[in-house]
């Protein structure tokens, strides 16, 4: 299998306000630059998601998914549950329709709908049953669309370790908006 190509690397924390019974996520290191991510910036001049529980029903719905600035649908998080346990690892892919939303507002990924998302997800060590991720890292992998989810097993296996700890390093160094 070749190596897809990472265009944006994000590590999202948890920012939710105290007393918010959803959990929200604001990214706090970035390396690469993914242009519809640009469009999700918030008053504040960071990109923040919810984590929200599926809409519907379905087979095919992850229980689990991203949704960002005007209520983007970002992504489902599928494998993130695998046998009713929590996996601490996903895959998703952007909306492949010009539109969302009954208002058929623009859809900023469209352009990208090729693309994979790999999610690393981080728990609460100090207290097990809290489910809520501490942190979520982020991989954007041009064109992967079709292949992602073999990418997600070859994520759990560590075949993207050494990427991932290169992309932490560098994000270290990006400058950000409002001194993050």
């Amino acid at each position: 299998m070749n190596t897809p190509n990472i265009r944006f690397y994000a590590k999202m924390v948890n920012t939710t306000p105290k007393g918010n019974k959803t959990p929200k996520y604001t990214i706090k290191a970035q390396a690469g630059f993914y242009p519809p991510m640009e469009q999700l910036r918030g008053r504040d001049g960071l990109v923040s998601m919810n984590l929200m529980e599926k809409l519907k029903e379905g087979d095919n719905v992850p229980s689990m998914r991203l949704q960002a600035k005007n209520s983007l649908n970002f992504t489902g998080l599928k494998e993130y549950f695998e046998d009713g346990k929590l996996s601490g690892f996903a895959y998703g892919y952007p909306l492949d329709k010009p539109n969302y939303s009954k208002d058929k507002k623009p859809n900023p990924f469209y352009e990208y709908k090729g693309d994979g998302y790999l999610f690393k997800l981080y728990q609460d060590e100090k207290d097990p049953t809290n489910l809520i991720p501490t942190c979520i890292e982020l991989l954007v992998l041009e064109g992967a669309k079709v292949l992602i989810s073999s990418y997600c097993k070859q994520l759990k296996m560590g075949g993207f370790d050494e990427a991932l700890q290169a992309l932490r390093k560098q994000a270290q160094r990006e400058v950000f908006y409002n001194n993050m």
